[in-house]
């Protein structure tokens, strides 16, 4: 695994073993991708939430407005991360602010500047979730916070259930999966990979990458 930046001045994204691009770049690919989004509700419409068919109107059926609502959602949340990290670098902000939340509900940060644990995975980094502003929306990204202007990307999805552990995906090798059990898997080699490394925050975090020349 190695870490790529995105986005001064601290937005990176992790890039796994084997695969061609960082997750984040991999995420945006999946979700702007017709042929994939078509796949995705032909195999697992008639999981799609009452809740979701409730806000936002539009039936199981309906395959090809899920798959333009993903798509909108993808660019949108792709325009504001740019727009945010922009505002932090003209200083128009202090770090992306409420944008990024803990993914569990039995998590919490443990500092004002961001941080944490995760009781739900054990471990000393905090697993956080993105949507976008556009509610209900059915794109995540998911991070991990070292602070709330220092996130690493693990992972993107589309939520179509209540709960994660209840919503259906599809790994790499096109086989249906779940949803959590892929968050679950990048939360942590991760975790495992910054522990290893010793990173605990953005300054380690910017010194490993200048030793190991990432770009």
């Amino acid at each position: 695994m190695k870490i790529r930046k995105i986005s001064p001045p601290y937005l990176y994204a992790a890039h796994y073993r084997d695969d061609k691009l960082n997750i984040y770049r991999l995420t945006y690919k999946k979700l702007t991708d017709m042929e994939y989004l078509s796949d995705f509700f032909n195999r697992f419409k008639d999981q799609i939430s009452d809740y979701l068919v409730s806000e936002l109107g539009i039936e199981r059926e309906e395959i090809e407005e899920y798959q333009a609502e993903v798509n909108d959602r993808m660019i949108d949340i792709d325009e504001e991360i740019t727009n945010l990290c922009k505002d932090i670098i003209d200083g128009n902000a202090k770090d992306f602010g409420t944008y990024f939340e803990p993914h569990s509900s039995k998590d919490f940060r443990q500092n004002p500047e961001g941080g944490g644990k995760s009781i739900k995975y054990k471990t000393d980094y905090l697993p956080v979730k993105c949507w976008g502003s556009s509610k209900p929306s059915l794109v995540r990204i998911y991070a991990i916070e070292l602070t709330k202007s220092c996130y690493i990307i693990i992972y993107g999805g589309i939520k179509i259930g209540l709960d994660t552990n209840d919503c259906p995906d599809i790994d790499k090798d096109g086989k249906e999966t779940v949803l959590e059990e892929e968050i679950r898997k990048r939360v942590v080699t991760v975790c495992n990979f910054l522990q290893e490394k010793g990173i605990i925050d953005p300054e380690g975090l910017e010194q490993f990458m200048e030793e190991t020349d990432e770009d």
